[in-house]
């Protein structure tokens, strides 16, 4: 089920098939091989993979598959934009 949507990819509400647990999958379409991983999403990853706050969504998986880049991370029933809205 999609539940998001930014400038660099779509978000998805999906399950992790050995827990159980329902994660949000971010899916980064990579446009070209020459361009590669985009440098936000690297940088994305770099920060989220340090951070551990009880307030910072939690880095679950990072995978490659054919053109697409896939940032897992735990479920959260609400983003930033619908507690301030």
């Amino acid at each position: 089920k999609k539940i998001g949507e930014g400038t660099y990819g779509v978000v998805y509400k999906g399950k992790n098939k050995k827990t159980g647990e329902l994660v949000a999958m971010k899916k980064i379409r990579l446009v070209s091989d020459d361009e590669g991983v985009p440098s936000t999403a690297i940088r994305e990853i770099s920060l989220l993979k340090e951070l551990r706050h009880p307030n910072i969504v939690s880095l679950e998986d990072v995978m490659m598959e054919e053109q697409r880049l896939y940032i897992i991370f735990e479920f959260l029933s609400m983003d930033l934009k619908k507690i301030l809205g």
